[in-house]
């Protein structure tokens, strides 16, 4: 997980980065608009974050997914 200047991002399975990034307000994480996408990670919206159960269960997958990777 990682805080930029576009928002939080985290780093998830790529199942769960393509179910998210079909919702409104997620994209993809890239720090400046020409540099490469970090195929990862995930840029959360501000409402995802607020939603403290959701957010811990995203927490808890990337954590499981850097652990085992």
């Amino acid at each position: 997980m990682t805080l930029t200047p576009i928002g939080f991002a985290i780093k998830l399975p790529e199942e769960y980065r393509i179910k998210l990034l079909k919702e409104d307000g997620v994209k993809s994480l890239r720090y400046f608009p020409k540099a490469p996408i970090k195929k990862e990670y995930v840029v959360l919206p501000e409402s995802k974050i607020r939603d403290l159960a959701k957010l811990k269960r995203l927490i808890e997958k990337s954590i499981n997914h850097v652990i085992n990777q």
